[in-house]
């Protein structure tokens, strides 16, 4: 039987190895080799001497680090409020719909979610062109100027929140609506038969039971709006006048812009640690029980 037990286990090892060596070799090796780059003046890719916690003293003390990262938690909490709000909002409407309406909704809601990211910042730069772009064309063919909303500041700003939202949405519907369709349909009837408004049905009833998916949505929005490089990369660039230069599109300027790989990779690991952070003070706030 030992023997038995023994040939089972290996053998359940071997179906897990594969997909361990490549978490090691992707995730693994690539965290840890960054850690190391961190610790030493690693400019232009020449190895210089060793500077321990040097480069995140550094980064630390940096002004432009601190107004970055401030701008980053700003764009991320709105967006995703907005995106987690509208989300709970089409997931209770197409919950109450069925047939081919609800399935429609359900599919265009997930597309900005399943397309690509460079896609999807490519066709928003260009809608949103002050020359070329389709909604300044509009505007134009009905007599009124053009619009030129990433070149100023303000509305460059509400242009990365809405694609961010835009982009997320959808997510947030189906993750929401999934805990909605999971509910035992005899406890709504019985707390309808009971007295219950709609109101309290889904303040005292929906909402709590899901919890799960809602912290879940929340977690992952979060994390994806926090460590977004592409979308503020092609949609903005960082401008106008450093105006939407997220902590991501920093760290990435200074590695492959100024090629300080070694404060890159320390802002990296900051970054990391930041979103960890995010991900332990949700659980604890929300008192999630695993």
């Amino acid at each position: 039987m030992k023997r038995k037990e023994k040939r089972t286990q290996l053998r359940s090892m071997g179906y897990v190895a594969p997909a361990m060596l490549v978490l090691i070799f992707l995730l693994v090796i690539p965290l840890f080799y960054t850690l190391y780059c961190s610790l030493y003046n690693l400019d232009y890719l020449v190895k210089g001497d060793f500077v321990g916690l040097g480069n995140y003293l550094r980064l630390l003390k940096d002004v432009r680090i601190s107004k970055s990262l401030l701008f980053t938690f700003e764009i991320t909490i709105i967006s995703t409020l907005l995106s987690v709000g509208i989300g709970l909002l089409l997931a209770l409407w197409v919950d109450r719909e069925h047939g081919l309406f609800a399935y429609l909704i359900e599919m265009f809601g997930l597309i900005p979610w399943v397309i690509s990211m460079m896609v999807a910042a490519l066709l928003w730069r260009w809608l949103f062109n002050g020359d070329l772009g389709l909604f300044n064309m509009i505007l134009k063919a009905l007599g009124y100027n053009p619009i030129y909303v990433v070149e100023n500041k303000n509305s460059a700003i509400i242009a990365l929140i809405f694609v961010l939202t835009w982009r997320l949405v959808g997510y947030a519907m189906i993750m929401i609506l999934a805990g909605l369709k999971s509910l035992d349909p005899v406890l709504l009837e019985a707390a309808k038969v009971d007295g219950a408004t709609p109101w309290q049905l889904l303040w005292h009833i929906k909402l709590p039971l899901i919890k799960t998916q809602l912290l879940l949505s929340i977690i992952v929005l979060t994390v994806s709006n926090f460590t977004n490089n592409t979308v503020p990369k092609v949609l903005t660039s960082g401008g106008p006048n450093d105006a939407t230069n997220v902590i991501t599109l920093f760290q990435y300027n200074l590695g492959f812009r100024y090629y300080q790989f070694g404060t890159s990779a320390a802002l990296s690991i900051l970054i990391m640690l930041i979103t960890s952070l995010i991900i332990v003070l949700y659980i604890k706030v929300s008192n999630y029980k695993i």
